[in-house]
């Protein structure tokens, strides 16, 4: 196969200037390509020098076996994969790691629970708050006079507040 300047320019890119570094498949030609082309001789002038400017940079020190063993210390840890049983044998302990992996369903558990908590405390005071208001009802409707008292009164509604405007008493 006869060597082309575009393949000597990816031979090169790839392994750089130095011969011994190439495919033996593509030494011999590539060696005769620059002998004899200045364009080829040229392309590996502007390696050598790029290799050259690569051989001077500092070599990276290698990480300290202390450093190393904090990584793999701190590293996350795959999560245990359950054995799975007959349905005879399994529990109700067996369901819930197989709906919660990660130890412990205590902590989701108690969030959700205080966020069901919070909502229907929050619900049971507006509703109370708006029935004590006169607000429910299809029949009834509140007139605002101007977007200044609607602010008003969706404040006095949303802090649950016992002093209300004159107009609602």
């Amino acid at each position: 196969m006869a060597m082309t300047l575009d393949r000597l320019r990816e031979v090169v890119g790839a392994y750089g200037a130095a011969a011994h570094r190439w495919p033996v498949a593509d030494r011999a030609a590539a060696l005769a390509l620059v002998a004899e082309s200045a364009e080829a001789r040229v392309l590996l002038d502007d390696a050598l020098k790029l290799d050259l400017i690569l051989d001077a940079a500092p070599a990276a020190e290698p990480a300290s076996e202390l450093l190393v063993s904090r990584i793999m210390a701190a590293r996350p840890r795959a999560v245990p994969v359950a054995v799975v049983m007959p349905a005879s044998r399994r529990g109700l302990r067996a369901l819930f790691q197989d709906i919660w992996p990660y130890g412990s369903a205590a902590v989701p558990a108690g969030a959700l629970a205080a966020s069901i908590m919070f909502g229907a405390g929050f619900g049971l005071t507006a509703t109370s708050t708006m029935t004590s208001l006169g607000l429910t009802g299809t029949s009834q409707t509140v007139a605002v006079k101007s977007t200044n008292e609607l602010g008003e009164q969706l404040v006095a509604i949303a802090f649950a507040e016992n002093a209300y405007p004159e107009e609602w008493q």
